[in-house]
C-alpha cells in the first residue's frame, strides 16, 4: 500500500519527526511504499500539495498535546477532501484514544505507544481486508462502538528496527538552539533516539506511559552506525533525545569510545540529557573526549519539599557535584526548573534563583508547570475540580493555560504569579549569560498574540520589563 505520514506545520521546529520516520522505514522494509512530509517550516496547504503529489491510499498523522488541533485540522481535510482513511499516532492519541475517536468522526484508527510493528500489522490487514481484532496496540470504531485492542508488547531488541527514513527531511528547515556550539551554527542538526523508556515517575511527566517504565537500549554499535549515517547526510551536530542517555554507564562510555575510534569527535558535536545522580568523573571524561558539548539536567526545584513533590530521585549534593564535574571537564550544562506545584511559593521562587546562581548552568529554563494527560499533576488538578477530561477538547487559551495545556499553580500562587516568575527567570539568566535575543522573544510574543493569549503576554512582558529596569 501507499502510505503517507504527516506531522503538523511548525515554524520553529528543532528536530525532524523521528517517530514517523521510523514507521516510514519500517513499512518500506516490509514491501510497502511509505512516504513522509514533516511540517517544519511548512503550511497545511503545502502539506496537502505533497499529499496530492504522492497520492497515498492511507494517511498517518503524528500528534502531541501541543499541536493536537493542527493535527486534527489536517485529519479533517484528508478525510473530507481526499476521502482517505486516517491513522493517528503519538503521545496524545496514545494517552486519550477514547476521547478522540468518540469526538472526531474523521479519525479511523489510532496506533498506541511505539508503532513500528503495529503499523505493519495494521496496513497488512487493511490491504488484505482482514479482521482487526487480533492486531495489538490499535483503537478504532466497529459498528459505531470504540474498540481498544490489547496493548502491543514493548520492542525489546531495538537494534532490529531499521534506521529512520531521513531522505524525506529537508535539513534546512530545522532551527538551531542558542546553546549549540558556534562552530556548528552553519551546519545541519540531527537527533537520535538511542533508548526507549524511563524508570522514573516524575509528577509532571507522561513519558513512562508512552514508552514504558523499563529502559530498553540500542547497542553502542547500532548507535554508532546511525551517527555515521547522519554524518554522511551532512549533519555535524546531534542531540540524543533519550530521557536519560547515561542511565547505562557502560554503554554510554562504549558509544564515546567508538565515536573517538572513528575520528568523529574531531568532526561532530553532540549533547544529551542525564540525571545528576547518574554521572561521574569516568563517564564525563569520556563524554568530553567524544566531544559532548552539553548535558541537560532536570533539576526542577531547590528544596527537599519540592524535589519530593515532583518525585525527583536526586539530592542537592548530587546536583552540585554533577554541575561542578561538568565545569571541571568543560562540558556545558542546561538546567530545567519548574514553576508551580503544591509546595511552590514566592519565597521558593526566590530560592530557585539563588540555587541557579549556585549551580551556574550555561543555560536554564523555568517552565510553567503544565498538566499533561495521564500525569499525576493532571490527576491532582482533576480531583480538585480545576478541570475535567473535556479540557482536551478546548483551545486552552488564556491565563489558566499554556502551550494548549492547563497550568497547575498549586494553592499558594496565582496564574499571573507563575507566568511572571517563569518569564522573569528566563530573561534574568538569559541576559546574564548573553543569550537573550529580542528576535526570539518577538516570535514568542507574536505566536501568543495569534493564539489570542493576550493577558498572559502582558503579564510575562511586564515581568521582563521589571527585570530590565530592576524594579
Amino acid at each position: 500500500m501507499r502510505v503517507l505520514f504527516l506531522s503538523p506545520p511548525q515554524s520553529d521546529k528543532n528536530f525532524p519527526s523521528l517517530g514517523i520516520a521510523y514507521l516510514t522505514s519500517m513499512l518500506n522494509s516490509k514491501g510497502h511504499q511509505a512516504f513522509l512530509h514533516d511540517g517544519a517550516n511548512s503550511s497545511i496547504s503545502e502539506v496537502m500539495s505533497y499529499l496530492e503529489k504522492v497520492s497515498p491510499q492511507i494517511v498517518g498523522i503524528t500528534m502531541n498535546t501541543t499541536n493536537r488541533f493542527e493535527a486534527l485540522e489536517m485529519a479533517k481535510i484528508v478525510k473530507s477532501k481526499y476521502h482517505l482513511p486516517v491513522i493517528l499516532g503519538g503521545p496524545h492519541p496514545t494517552l486519550i484514544p477514547d476521547q478522540l475517536l468518540k469526538n472526531y468522526n474523521f479519525i479511523d484508527f489510532i496506533v498506541r505507544n511505539e508503532g513500528e510493528y503495529t503499523i505493519v500489522n495494521l496496513i497488512n490487514a487493511l490491504e488484505k481486508k482482514k479482521p482487526l481484532d487480533k492486531i495489538l496496540g490499535i483503537s478504532y470504531k466497529k459498528n459505531g462502538v470504540v474498540v481498544h485492542n490489547p496493548p502491543a508488547l514493548a520492542i525489546e531488541n531495538l537494534d532490529e528496527l531499521p534506521f529512520p527514513e531521513w531522505k524525506f527531511f529537508n535539513l534546512k528547515n530545522y532551527v538551531a538552539q542558542t546553546e549549540y556550539p558556534k562552530e556548528f551554527q552553519n551546519s545541519f542538526y540531527g537527533s537520535i533516539i538511542s533508548s526507549r523508556g524511563c524508570p522514573f515517575r516524575c509528577t509532571f511527566c507522561s513519558s513512562g506511559n508512552f514508552w514504558g517504565y523499563k529502559i530498553r537500549f540500542r547497542s553502542a554499535k547500532n548507535v554508532l552506525d546511525e551517527i555515521k549515517m547522519l554524518y554522511n547526510l551532512g549533519i555535524r551536530f546531534i542531540v540524543f533525545n533519550d530521557d536519560n542517555f547515561t542511565s547505562n554507564k557502560k554503554r554510554a562510555i562504549e558509544i564515546c569510545k567508538m565515536i573517538i575510534a572513528e575520528g568523529l569527535n574531531e568532526k561532530m558535536g553532540w549533547q544529551c540529557r542525564a540525571e545528576v545522580n547518574i554521572v561521574d568523573e569516568e563517564l564525563l571524561s569520556w563524554m568530553k573526549k567524544a566531544n559532548c558539548n552539553m548535558i541537560e539536567f532536570g533539576i526542577e526545584d531547590c528544596t527537599e519539599e519540592g524535589l519530593k513533590w515532583f518525585k525527583k530521585s536526586h539530592t542537592h549534593a548530587q546536583a552540585k557535584l554533577a554541575f561542578d564535574l561538568c565545569k571541571k571537564y568543560k562540558i556545558k550544562t542546561k538546567s530545567y526548573f519548574i514553576i508551580g506545584g503544591d509546595h511552590e511559593t514566592k519565597e521558593n521562587i526566590k530560592l530557585k534563583k539563588r540555587y541557579i546562581e549556585e549551580l551556574n548552568p550555561d543555560v536554564t529554563t523555568a517552565s510553567i508547570l503544565l498538566a499533561y494527560p495521564k500525569t499525576e499533576v493532571y490527576d491532582i488538578g482533576k480531583k480538585k475540580g480545576l478541570w475535567d477530561d473535556n479540557v482536551w477538547l478546548k483551545d486552552c487559551i488564556g491565563e489558566k493555560y499554556h502551550s494548549r495545556a492547563p497550568i497547575y499553580t498549586g494553592p499558594n500562587l496565582s496564574y499571573s504569579d507563575v507566568s511572571a516568575a517563569s518569564a522573569d527567570i528566563l530573561y534574568w539568566w538569559g541576559k546574564k549569560k548573553g543569550q537573550f535575543k529580542f528576535s526570539d522573544n518577538f516570535k514568542i510574543a507574536l505566536k501568543m498574540l495569534k493564539q489570542g493569549d493576550f493577558s498572559k503576554l502582558v503579564v510575562m512582558s511586564l515581568a521582563v520589563l521589571r527585570q530590565k529596569l530592576k524594579i
